[in-house]
Order: C-alpha cells, then structure tokens, then sequence
C-alpha cells in the first residue's frame, strides 16, 4: 500500500454542534429519523465501538473521520452525499463507498467488510 494513502470516513452532521450527541440517541428510534447512519453504525455513548476500533488498526490504509463541515472546508466540496467512505491520494479523493450503501448497512462487521471488499479493488 502507498504511504500517501487515508480512508476518510465523513459523516453528515457537523462538529461541535449537539448533533452528534441527537444523532445517536435517533439511532435507536425509526431509520426515517436517524440523520447520520455512519455515526450510527460507529459511535456509542462512551466513544467509537471496540470492535471497529481493532477492525482499524488492523488496516494497513491509515484513516481519518472527518464532520461534513471538515470535509467541505479540507476539500472544497459542495453539497456532498454524506455519509461516505472516501480514499484521499494525495490532494485527490475518491469516494469507496456511497451514503445509499452505508445507509443499508446494519453492523460495523458489514461496514468492515465493504470496506475491505473496496480497498482490494481500489488497489487492483
């Protein structure tokens, strides 16, 4: 794997604002109400889930997560579909893995699985 190489996992709220914290406790309502799948999948109350912790450092692609206004001010990018999973080389980005695709995923074991399934063909 190349040196230059981050996974951006970006959600769609925006830091610092209470939404992550509403965002998580919609999460165990209805998925109509749910505004970021992504955090969702990924954030508990006490932090990032153990289990995708480990999925991480065991990837040999280093990654960051980024909030949409991060994104946007980072990239420059302009109403972006979000959540998504993007390969950042160098100043380029590509998106791996669509908010339709995450917003039908159930587990971080499935999210973990795509990613993997996308890496391998990103690099092929």
């Amino acid at each position: 794997m190349q040196p230059h190489l981050v996974l951006l996992f970006v959600y769609s709220i925006d830091r610092g604002s209470l939404s992550a914290v509403t965002d998580y406790h919609r999460s165990t309502g209805s998925a109509r109400t749910q505004r970021c799948a992504l955090y969702s999948l990924l954030i508990t109350p006490v932090g990032m889930k153990k289990g995708w912790k480990r999925f991480l450092t065991d990837l040999v692609v280093p990654s960051r997560f980024l909030h949409l206004d991060e994104f946007q001010q980072e990239f420059s990018v302009k109403d972006p579909v979000l959540p998504a999973v993007f390969i950042q080389d160098g100043k380029l980005i590509h998106e791996l893995i669509t908010a339709d695709e995450i917003n039908r995923i159930n587990s971080t074991d499935q999210l973990a699985e795509l990613v993997k399934k996308r890496l391998i063909e990103f690099f092929r």
